[in-house]
């Protein structure tokens, strides 16, 4: 006896062609919402590091300047019984001259040019009419009084030992990290050394610095007795040291410095490319050697970079009245 049987059709079928769309959709939305989430995380950790980076560059330059001025008038009163070539301090009535040597807002100087003044003449440019700091100091020996009473011994501004007994003079400025390039490179605070043991006297020392200025915190002699007070009377740029007369640094007790430095990378977003003008001491404060310096306005194309503008006083702990 035959039984009819019908044949089964198979259940499987695809996609209709509005359910593949909708799919797609679907997963181009969830595409989306990853890349937005991405490119936010990005940018977070990318601000975050250039912020990182930044307050390292500003702590670092700090730190430079810091270390310099107080090495400022440095010398080994030792050094005479140990056969050395005697020192001579640095008041500006010697040949030496000062212990500190500036320059107000220069465009240019020639820091192979030595001295107690910081010559202004054909060189190297400075950028944004920043100011110019020279310190002198001279090297420390390290076997002074015997091996048991021997110092540290002395480094100039790149890092190198300076020969005990021997005058430095190293000049801190800002300059493009390319001077050939100045407007496609980085600023940098440089230095220039004397130091005979640099193999190489002019390096840039700290990149992204764009602006400096300075203050110098003048104690001032009595005007009937002529005695100092060892108390600061007023802060000036360095052509109104000594009430525009000698412009030296014998009573000078204190150094402000201000400098404005930037990150390596635009992270800013949703802000407009403007420029912005930093006041290097305050909008109170108003330069009476009548220059610019101390108001910088950094250029549109760099406003989308972080900035990070920073003072700070530091104490010439080597000053004794001349």
């Amino acid at each position: 006896m035959h039984i009819y049987q019908p044949v089964r059709t198979p259940l499987e079928k695809g996609f209709s062609l509005i359910e593949f769309m909708i799919a797609i959709t679907i997963a181009m939305i969830i595409l989306l919402a990853v890349s937005i989430a991405w490119q936010s995380g990005l940018a977070t950790q990318n601000t975050q590091t250039d912020a990182s980076r930044l307050n390292e560059t500003v702590r670092y330059a700090i730190d430079l300047l810091s270390r310099e001025i107080k090495q400022a008038g440095l010398i080994n009163t030792t050094n005479l019984s140990n056969g050395i070539t005697p020192e001579l301090n640095f008041c500006s009535t010697t040949s030496v001259g000062g212990a500190i040597a500036g320059a107000n807002d220069p465009t240019t100087i020639n820091p192979t040019i030595s001295g107690a003044t910081i010559s202004t003449g054909a060189g190297v440019s400075v950028s944004n009419l920043s100011d110019v700091i020279r310190i002198r100091y001279y090297g420390d020996d390290p076997n002074a009084g015997g091996a048991a009473l021997g110092t540290e011994p002395t480094y100039d501004c790149q890092g190198n030992t300076v020969p005990a007994g021997q005058l430095v003079e190293d000049t801190l400025f800002v300059q493009p990290l390319d001077p050939a390039n100045p407007t496609t490179t980085e600023p940098a605070l440089w230095c220039y050394t004397s130091n005979t043991n640099a193999a190489t006297k002019s390096v840039p020392i700290v990149v992204g610095v764009e602006s400096l200025q300075i203050l110098y915190g003048e104690d001032m002699p009595d005007p009937t007795s002529g005695l100092y007070d060892g108390i600061i009377n007023h802060y000036v740029p360095w052509q109104l040291l000594n009430n525009g007369i000698n412009q030296n640094s014998d009573n000078v007790l204190s150094v402000k410095v201000s400098i404005v430095a930037r990150g390596a990378n635009p992270v800013i977003v949703g802000t407009a490319a403007v420029s912005k003008t930093y006041q290097h001491f305050g909008t109170s404060y108003s330069d009476p050697g009548g220059t610019t310096g101390t108001t910088f306005t950094n250029t549109a194309d760099k406003r989308l970079r972080l900035p990070h503008p920073l003072s700070t006083e530091i104490a010439v702990r080597n000053f004794s009245h001349c």
